[in-house]
């Protein structure tokens, strides 16, 4: 069987285990992931995370599939998505997960990758950014998580409403990439023709012609739950031959 590594992104998953983009995903680590040489999580895989203590119950049965599929010798990286940033030592000591930098070059069948969440690349979206860094410093998020478990989902559950009412009415536009920081993130990483990120649930295959070579971003899809009319996800197979879109349904 030819060797190849997965890339999926913002799986969103619930604390109800039973919820169907829980349980497609529980079927996607069940069926795919185990065939691959490696698994590359970019970020929002939790819907919401207020801090080790509360989600590693919410989300107990997937913590036990994540640890069962690490003690099996899959290697599982994880990066930081905008709704879950705040796992600490538990959750990687629970789950056998690897934690990614923000921006991470890999090289896979003698290729180069770059791997981020995305939303880094949404610069015109000068609000988002501001609250981004805000909520990424250290003390904000230290002082955070010394809240009572009560307080700490209860923001949380109020941030994630204003997110989505903000989200409606924004300009689709501006919740996108900028080009100029997808270029600018290519030239500092000279040797790196593909870019691959999640974030902006817009699955696709975008080439940039420069003067000396073709540079590459791929963006995979998000989670969607099995009964609507949309395919599950669409996340990106990466062989030596190099990656591809696939589409997965439970």
């Amino acid at each position: 069987m030819k060797p190849y590594t997965l890339i999926i992104a913002d799986v969103h998953l619930q604390p109800d285990p039973t919820h169907p983009i829980n349980q497609a995903f529980e079927q996607f680590l069940l069926t795919k992931a185990p065939q691959a040489e490696a698994l590359y999580i970019l970020g929002d895989l939790f819907e919401m995370w207020v801090g080790d203590d509360i989600g590693l119950t919410q989300y107990h049965p997937i913590i036990q599939r994540f640890k069962h599929l690490t003690n099996q010798g899959l290697p599982i990286y994880l990066q930081y998505g905008n709704r879950d940033f705040l796992m600490r030592q538990a959750f990687w000591q629970a789950t056998g997960i690897q934690h990614l930098p923000d921006i991470t070059k890999r090289s896979l069948y003698q290729k180069n990758y770059l791997f981020l969440h995305g939303d880094t690349l949404c610069t015109d979206d000068k609000a988002y950014q501001r609250m981004r860094k805000l909520l990424r410093n250290t003390i904000i998020s230290w002082a955070f998580l010394q809240l009572s478990q009560t307080h700490r989902l209860a923001i949380g559950q109020r941030m994630r409403q204003s997110s989505k009412k903000q989200s409606e009415t924004k300009p689709k536009e501006i919740m996108d990439v900028n080009s100029q920081a997808v270029y600018t993130l290519f030239q500092a990483f000279p040797t790196v023709q593909h870019m691959i990120h999640g974030h902006t649930h817009r699955p696709q295959h975008h080439t940039i012609e420069t003067e000396y070579n073709t540079l590459h971003r791929w963006v995979v899809g998000d989670w969607k739950p099995p009964s609507t009319t949309h395919s599950t996800t669409q996340y990106l197979k990466i062989t030596p031959s190099g990656p591809e879109l696939m589409t997965y349904m439970s």
